[in-house]
Order: structure tokens, then C-alpha cells, then sequence
């Protein structure tokens, strides 16, 4: 289970370090690909392997299934941790993220998120607003 909000400075070779709270939950391969809202999504191996079972379930003659398979799997990078537990974003992941110096890292249950420091706060900031709201739906 991935928990908590960490922040980190993406590194002169584009890698990011992963807490330490994070990596004895990954497996030595993990998945990532774009998220939601601009953030990154680290999938275990586990729950990519969830996630691809549910995607390939999808009725395939509708278009937004095939949009979304394709957003999917053509965006997921595998990767691994280096020996100082940092991970490499690929120009593609960190474009889409606009994550250039800072990231929080924040768990969500099963999968870990990125997001560049300024979008996470506005983002949070905005839920925190209308929590009550958000709740009562």
C-alpha cells in the first residue's frame, strides 16, 4: 500500500528519486504511464498486469476504448530503480507532466502518482476547497 506526499528534485539527468517508503512495495520492474489531470502513474507489476486485463476487456468497436488502450499502452514506459532508487522520465512522460524541477510523489493505495510541485498544489488546493462538496456527492 503506497501512502503518504513526498517531494523531490528531478535530477541534470532527468531521474527522480523514488522515497524509500515506496521501493520495498515495487517490484523490481514497474510500469509508467500518463495519468489523470497531468500526473504520472507508477504501476507495480501486479496492478499493471490489473489494469491491462481490464483495458483489453474493453469492447473494441468503440472508439473511446480504442482511444483509451492506445493513450494507455502506447504512453507506458517499464522501468526499474537505479541502485540509488532513482527512476529515468522519458522526455514524452515529463512533457506530458510538466515536471521540470520538483515533483510530490504521493501514494494512492495501489499505484504512486507524479505530478510537477505547482500542479499538485493547485490541484489540492482546489479539492480541499470543495472537500465538502466532494463528499457529499
Amino acid at each position: 500500500m503506497f501512502l503518504g506526499e513526498f517531494t523531490h528534485k528531478l535530477d541534470s539527468k532527468n531521474r527522480i528519486m523514488i522515497p524509500s517508503e515506496f521501493r520495498d512495495d515495487l517490484s523490481e520492474n514497474f510500469y509508467i504511464t500518463k495519468g489523470p489531470e497531468k500526473s504520472l502513474v507508477i504501476y507495480t507489476e501486479e496492478e499493471f498486469i490489473k489494469q491491462s486485463e481490464k483495458l483489453d476487456s474493453l469492447e473494441v468497436q468503440n472508439k473511446k476504448n480504442r482511444a483509451i488502450k492506445r493513450l494507455f499502452f502506447s504512453s507506458t514506459v517499464k522501468a526499474s530503480l537505479d541502485k540509488q532508487g532513482r527512476v529515468l522520465l522519458n522526455k514524452n512522460l515529463r512533457d506530458y507532466s510538466e515536471i521540470k524541477e520538483e515533483a510530490m510523489i504521493i501514494g494512492n493505495n495501489s499505484t504512486i502518482e507524479l505530478w510537477d510541485r505547482a500542479n499538485w498544489e493547485a490541484y489540492i488546493d482546489e479539492v480541499e476547497v470543495n472537500l465538502s462538496d466532494i463528499m457529499d456527492e
